[in-house]
């Protein structure tokens, strides 16, 4: 999760060709190498068995499939220490000293047990020390070895790390508690979120390329933070919260200003990415017949066959 936190995205359209693929991964390897930050390569739909080939004859990973911009839990949730139900109150004291006053207690298996708060720890002190008929005499350190079980909020709802924070929006605000928990597609623990952030989560860092249209990107793009637009398409209606490096060049393939862009930094794509490249090009200008074709597709592909 903390790689994913304010990463760079690099995605192409729906239903995306080789182009699209080929130049989001050329794209994220180039501004990886550039910026001194996190860039993932990613996709808006299924590969098509064209790009599936080519990935697999050059043994590449495709990108991470991003289905839509919305925020997820994973961006908000803290990964805090934990303990186990077992262990003295002593142990999530501590924890929540580092914390700001909660302690995650999970069962072997990685799953929730409860959540300790400063709430559930004086209900714990009013229901079993307040009653008990020694009270007046019970040391500190005799609480402290009771079994943090006993503190627990096991009532705590939890939210999956990939599931959209706005879905579940009003079921938050509407709780009374302000921490929840994250846990994975088998309810294992990921982390703790609070309330105060699920009102304000970090956005998704867009750069789209081989589009510029919104209707033909990832769901929920108003959503996110675009930063960069490298194109070779007409221009859409595409609106930003900030002016953004925009890019629509009259060539064949989106690919073929990728390499450019590698070329005018002075540097030469792995051999696998290049002839990743290159297949986008040939693939986009129908084996560089198509009359979208210009000169620079023609040294594009020269460029790249040489890199590969």
């Amino acid at each position: 999760m903390d790689k994913k936190r304010n990463s760079l995205y690099v995605i192409g359209h729906v239903n995306p060709d080789t182009d699209s693929i080929a130049s989001a991964m050329g794209y994220a390897w180039l501004l990886q190498v550039l910026k001194d930050e996190t860039v993932i390569a990613a996709r808006a739909g299924q590969l098509n068995p064209q790009t599936t080939w080519v990935l697999d004859r050059l043994q590449l990973e495709p990108p991470m499939l991003l289905s839509d911009a919305s925020p997820r839990f994973e961006s908000i949730a803290q990964r805090f220490d934990t303990t186990t139900p077992d262990r003295p109150i002593r142990d999530v004291w501590a924890i929540a000293n580092r914390t700001g006053g909660i302690a995650p207690v999970v069962n072997p298996d990685g799953t929730p047990f409860g959540l300790v708060t400063v709430l559930s720890l004086f209900g714990f002190l009013k229901q079993s020390v307040g009653a008990h008929p020694r009270r007046e005499e019970m040391q500190l350190s005799e609480i402290m070895e009771r079994p943090c079980k006993e503190a627990c909020d096991t009532e705590v709802p939890k939210f999956q790390a990939n599931a959209r924070i706005r879905d579940v929006l009003p079921k938050i605000l509407h709780e009374e508690r302000a921490e929840f928990w994250v846990v994975d597609k088998n309810g294992r623990y990921q982390g703790i979120c609070r309330q105060r952030d699920a009102l304000s989560p970090p956005r998704y860092r867009l750069v789209l390329v081989d589009h510029n249209e919104p209707r033909q990107s990832l769901g929920a793009i108003d959503e996110a933070d675009l930063e960069e637009i490298l194109d070779h398409h007409r221009l859409g209606n595409a609106t930003t919260h900030m002016p953004i490096k925009f890019t629509v060049d009259v060539v064949g393939s989106t690919c073929t200003l990728v390499s450019e862009r590698i070329s005018e930094a002075g540097l030469s794509a792995p051999p696998a990415l290049a002839g990743l490249l290159l297949a986008g090009i040939i693939s986009d200008t129908l084996m560089l017949t198509s009359p979208t074709t210009t000169e620079r597709d023609h040294q594009a592909v020269a460029r790249l066959s040489r890199w590969a």
